[in-house]
């Protein structure tokens, strides 16, 4: 709307200019000058509403970029990782009801073998545990896997992480030398495969012990040994009693003969 009357303003007044200077009511001279500043002014003001809308709208996109920006700023570094969190233990159950079978085991230990072997060449799997914190809360790691390969060339252990609430296989430097040669052992087949009855060992156990009332601290740890011939640990910490209960089990069945618990 205010184009128009810019430019008729415009109009008219080149008209009145050069009608005066046809009747010689003004002189010639007078009447260019008029004319070109009728005609200069309109042209200067719609170039201005021209270009104030497009300014208008880049400042717009600029400022959506910075709030977008800002967006992104105050989101943590990890924004995916409440969608990739994953869980590795039932919500309301028992606390050892884990959500881990033979085939996850698989998957981690198949990405994690061949990054020790980028590290150590030689290396091969050495030790393998489960770590459980029940109580934490879920996106904090309370379930833990964690894979070990030792370099007998570098006489090295490097250690790989898995856990619900980062789930994928990370190195955890550094690598450490065996305090005991028995971390020097190596396993000949993956424990799980040759102990598949490996949860049914932690239900038992827990199943003789607990329950455990809610306590924070409270944790679990589930190990295989490869030597001197392969064999599993578990240990209980009761944070809400002070109470610790270990026990050793053989891999083979599930009677007393193949679970002991230990002083």
């Amino acid at each position: 709307m205010h184009r128009g009357i810019i430019l008729f303003i415009g109009i008219l007044g080149v008209v009145l200019s050069l009608a005066m200077a046809f009747y010689s009511v003004l002189a010639w001279e007078i009447a260019a000058v008029l004319v070109a500043v009728f005609l200069g002014i309109p042209s200067l003001l719609l170039t201005y509403g021209k270009v104030k809308p497009e300014e208008n709208i880049l400042q717009e996109r600029t400022e959506r970029r910075l709030e977008k920006e800002k967006i992104e700023l105050s989101t943590p570094s990890g924004a995916n990782e409440k969608e990739q969190k994953i869980a590795l233990l039932l919500e309301n159950g028992k606390i050892t009801e884990l959500k881990i079978d033979d085939n996850l085991l698989d998957q981690i230990y198949g990405q994690a073998y061949p990054k020790a072997v980028d590290i150590y060449p030689d290396a091969k799997f050495s030790a393998f545990c489960i770590q459980v914190f029940p109580f934490y809360p879920q996106c904090v790691s309370k379930v833990n896997i964690y894979l070990d390969f030792y370099s007998k060339w570098a006489d090295r252990i490097c250690s790989f992480l898995y856990s619900n609430a980062f789930p994928q296989v990370r190195h955890t430097p550094p690598d450490k030398r065996p305090k005991f040669d028995s971390y020097r052992e190596v396993f000949t087949t993956l424990p799980w495969k040759e102990s598949p009855q490996w949860k049914q060992f932690l239900e038992r156990v827990y199943a003789k012990i607990g329950p455990f009332a809610e306590a924070r601290g409270t944790n679990y740890h589930l190990r295989a040994h490869p030597s001197p011939k392969l064999h599993w640990t578990l240990n209980f910490n009761d944070n809400f009693s002070g109470n610790e209960y270990s026990f050793e089990w053989n891999g083979k069945g599930l009677d007393e003969n193949s679970v002991k618990q230990l002083d």
